[in-house]
This record gives structure tokens, sequence and C-alpha cells, in this order.
């Protein structure tokens, strides 16, 4: 096994993108995964979607490189065989309602185990409360400010919550195992969906914070700089942001060829364009549609000025930046399903070679037999 965190041993259990999340990242470094599931097997390998190697995209993507033992946690001897994995595990990321983990490893007894514990509230709220990652963002803020100002509030295409609190327990349990190298004792971290969301509100907050003023959705715009958002050219839309004035004026000179707007007592500063931005744009969207996109990011570029096209997924991932970056592996090389690379590099360490997800038991069985034997 190759990466950072070769020899680590990690247990996964729980269900969602969070959970999932955090052990493919453990994986990925080149720790060792077991993905503990029930029976019947994990939720995620009945979504729908596209099938391969047995299980369904999603489950690969938030799955790769693990392994997978199938316990019934009601039987007296899974639960055995989970707490003796625990015991020889180096940490274990547990979202199951109940914190099964530290039942059954408690911190008196499993001294060295880093725990991440992932739920939708904290671990001081009923357990047993509905919650989902687009609930989540409703309730925490999120929603409200993703979308246009003219439209109903839009959830992010993507649990973005769980992903940045199963990236957040990742970063806690690695701080953790640092600290541990001092006095050999784990600590316990959690991270709760709810929190992370109301977190990566980011500067929409903390204005309210300030201000006390609701803040507003401001669709592809921006409320901090402009001009900023997607544009028309000729023959389709393109992504342009102008953040800062130092950047206004190579836009001025370089794309619009203005330069008597540069120190326009209008657009000289960012916050002068802010708020005369309606006016601005009377200039600006005008020119935009009567050259191609082409045209207009070719001159972005050359001066300077952050823009490309709006690409379909499809065109990003077969893109010159995704190539040249290798960020998609090929069924071939990821031992027969393709994969998007983590985009961690290191300097001199290899990330774990791409393996596909596991099939519901794959793996699992021998590695626990690895495990306690190693920790005898």
């Amino acid at each position: 096994m190759t990466g950072p965190l070769a020899g680590m041993k990690i247990v996964e259990i729980g269900e969602g993108p969070a959970i999932a999340y955090a052990g493919r990242n453990f994986a990925d470094l080149g720790a060792d995964v077991v993905k503990i599931e029930p029976p019947e097997g994990d939720a995620m390998r009945r979504w729908p979607g596209p099938v391969i190697l047995d299980a369904p995209a999603a489950f690969h993507a938030l799955h790769r490189g693990k392994a997978s033992i199938a316990l019934d946690l009601a039987l007296p001897a899974d639960r055995a065989t989970l707490r003796a994995l625990l015991l020889a595990a180096d940490g274990a990321i547990d979202g199951t309602p109940e914190g099964i983990v530290r039942q059954l490893a408690p911190a008196a007894e499993a001294t060295a185990l880093v725990v991440g514990r992932l739920t939708p509230y904290g671990d001081g709220v009923d357990p047993d409360v509905p919650a989902h990652d687009a609930t989540i963002q409703a309730e925490s803020g999120w929603l409200s400010i993703n979308g246009r100002p003219d439209f109903d509030a839009v959830r992010s295409g993507l649990p973005m919550p769980s992903v940045a609190a199963g990236a957040s327990v990742v970063q806690g349990m690695l701080a953790s195992l640092i600290a541990r190298c001092d006095d050999g004792e784990g600590e316990d971290v959690d991270v709760a969906l709810y929190d992370q969301s109301v977190v990566i509100s980011y500067h929409y907050a903390m204005q309210f914070l300030v201000n006390g003023e609701r803040p507003k959705r401001w669709g592809n715009g921006s409320p901090a700089a402009q001009p900023l958002g997607v544009f028309e050219a000729s023959d389709g839309e393109f992504q342009m942001t102008v953040a800062g004035d130092r950047v206004w004026r190579r836009f001025a000179e370089n794309v619009l060829e203005r330069t008597d707007l540069i120190d326009h007592p209008d657009y000289a500063r960012n916050s002068g364009r802010v708020a005369n931005l309606d006016a601005l744009m009377d200039i600006i969207i005008p020119l935009f549609k009567t050259r191609p996109r082409a045209h207009w990011i070719a001159k972005m570029q050359a001066g300077s000025v952050p823009g490309g096209p709006i690409r379909t997924l499809d065109e990003a991932v077969v893109a010159p930046e995704s190539v040249e970056r290798g960020l998609i592996v090929s069924a071939e090389a990821g031992g027969g399903a393709p994969s998007i690379r983590n985009p961690m590099r290191f300097r001199d360490t290899p990330l774990a070679t791409p393996r596909p997800a596991p099939r519901l038991g794959e793996g699992g069985p021998a590695r626990a037999r690895n495990w306690e034997a190693k920790s005898r």
C-alpha cells in the first residue's frame, strides 16, 4: 500500500456521504480502511445510476480503496468482531446514531483509538430526529444564500455540508493522531453536519453578525466584488471575475480596451462598481455580445483577468487541465472502475494505488484477521 498514511488502520461505520467521504480520504492517503456494513449492505449500494462491478457509480466514488465486512451488530459474535477491529485500529469514523464505537471500545480501555463522530446535529440531540443533507442546508441558512435573488432559494447540487463535514472530521482525526504521538492517548472529535453547514456560510453569516442585516442571494454575482458573474458572448456563455481594483485596471485596458474607465469616479474603486453596477453592466453586456466566447477568454487570459468557459461536466473531465493533471483514472488503471484522483499531491510520496469500491464483504475478513494478529 502506498500513501503517506500507509500502515494506518481505520474503521468506518455508518451510512451517508459524510462518513463515506471521510473514509475515502483516508483510503486515498494510503490508510487501510475497513468499512463495516449491515448484512444487506450499505444503502448507497442501492442508489440509482449506472452500475459497474456490481455497485452504482456513486458508491465507487465514495468507497474506492476500502475493504468491506458485513456484520449484524445484533449478534454478540459480530459485535465481538467489531470490538476486536476497534482495539487494533488507529482510528474509527463513527456515523451511527448510538455511537457504537465508544460503546464497544470505551476510551478508558481503547486509550490510543482516535474516534471521529459524524452526526446530523451533534451527540446531544435525539438521534431519532430525521435528517438529510438538503434539510440541513435549509435549516442552517446555507440554502437561503444560494440561487438568484428573483427566484426561490436553491440547494447545492452536491451535498456540500456532508462533504465539508467529512473533510473536517478527517482533519480533526489527523490532528488527534499527531497529538497522540506525545502521550499515546487518542482524542475524540465530534463534527455535526448542521454546525458545518453554518460554518461554510462564510462571510454571509459574518456580515450579519456585524451589521444585523439579512444576507441576500446574488446568483452568479457577488456582494463583494464587481463585475463578476456569467456573461453572454455571441456564441455562448462564460464566467468572469474582476475581484479587486488591480484586476479592474487590467480588465478595462486589456479586455474592454476602454482606458477611459480605469480611473472613472464611478468605477475606479470596487465600492463604486458595486454601487453603480447597473450602469457598468450597460457598458459590458452589449460589448461582450459582439464577439465569440473564445475571443473574450483569450483576451482575459492574455490580460491576467480570471475568466473561462462554462463547461458541462463531460467537457470538464476531458479538458486539457484534467488530462495534464492526470485527474482521470481509466477503468483499466483503476482495477476495473474509472475514478477521479484525490486532488492532493505530495512531493515524494504517491497516493494509494487506485482500486474500485469493494463488493459486500470483500477483503474485510482477511483484514480483520491481519489486524488482530498484528495487535497481539
